[in-house]
């Protein structure tokens, strides 16, 4: 059964891409603390269930781990019947937990000095593309070793990017998944607050989808200004702050506070102090570059 692929996490997501590799012709040896998870699988000829995680290592020398805490993920590699000491020599574990990077990179040394090798490669999008092997995955790791991992990402996923050395996988994904929840509090903030106006909901949801303000930076302004080294002002800093105090006005008249508006205007008051605030608002990530509070010291 070594050349079985173990997968340790049958949650929403970890179910999806585990039958997934089933429909594939993959052989599984499975494995969740969750009895009914195993349900689905327990009638597959080309699934074992394992009864812990120490027998997954024992049966598979590659492992896919996806659960939801990295805590988790410690317990079953590091406890008395843990992947780590059942896994062959030279195995290769396969993270995907979106969880602590500090954790990630210590797991990735504890594996390492017991002779065995990691990647993480945390998925993006949902259950949905998961069934359909139209993920992304996000890799960080040896080039070796994700090709020895390859035949697996290509049946989970459209799409890999090999971000980096071990770790880079879940630094871009913590990446997206912190734009991602932002924006979700932020479309949700824009929605009531038009909400509170008097606008139609399905007006102002009509405008959104077919501006900027919308669509997103990165699929409009982006791309044309700053990435391109372009700051000549489209749009200047300066107006913007005018139009964020304008914009803050409305929220003075409901009585409510504009959380991301006030932030936003902080940022482009220290930009516009910095002698940017002639530059286009997308300048405003050359600010954010050379602030000394979002520098990592290596």
């Amino acid at each position: 059964m070594r050349d079985a692929v173990g997968f340790i996490g049958l949650g929403t997501m970890g179910s999806a891409m585990a039958k997934r590799l089933l429909e594939c012709g993959f052989h599984l040896v499975v494995y969740d603390i969750n009895k009914k998870a195993l349900a689905p699988f327990r009638a597959n000829p080309n699934c074992h269930e394992a009864q812990s995680p120490g027998e997954v290592g024992m049966r598979a020398n590659r492992v896919i781990t996806i659960l939801p805490t990295s805590d988790q993920v410690d317990e079953v590699l590091f406890a008395a019947d843990g992947v780590a000491g059942t896994l062959c020599q030279g195995g290769l574990l396969i993270e995907m937990t979106t969880g602590r990077l500090d954790q990630l990179e210590t797991q990735a040394r504890s594996l390492s000095r017991s002779g065995h090798r990691m990647i993480d490669a945390p998925v993006c999008l949902s259950p949905r593309e998961a069934a359909t092997g139209q993920l992304i995955a996000l890799v960080g790791g040896e080039e070796r070793d994700l090709e020895t991992a390859r035949d697996i990402l290509n049946a989970l996923t459209s799409r890999v990017i090999h971000s980096g050395p071990t770790g880079f996988g879940l630094r871009l994904k913590l990446t997206n998944n912190y734009m991602s929840m932002i924006n979700h509090v932020l479309t949700g903030e824009v929605l009531a607050l038009a909400q509170a106006m008097g606008l139609d909901r399905e007006v102002t949801v009509d405008l959104l989808q077919n501006t900027a303000a919308g669509r997103g930076q990165l699929l409009t302004n982006y791309p044309k200004k700053v990435l391109k080294g372009d700051v000549s002002p489209d749009f200047s800093i300066k107006m913007g702050i005018k139009d964020l105090e304008m914009s803050a006005a409305m929220f003075e008249e409901i009585d409510k506070t504009p959380a991301f508006g006030q932030l936003a205007k902080t940022l482009f008051r220290e930009a516009d102090k910095a002698g940017y605030g002639d530059q286009d608002c997308t300048a405003i990530l050359n600010f954010l570059d050379q602030r000394a509070d979002l520098k990592v010291t290596p």
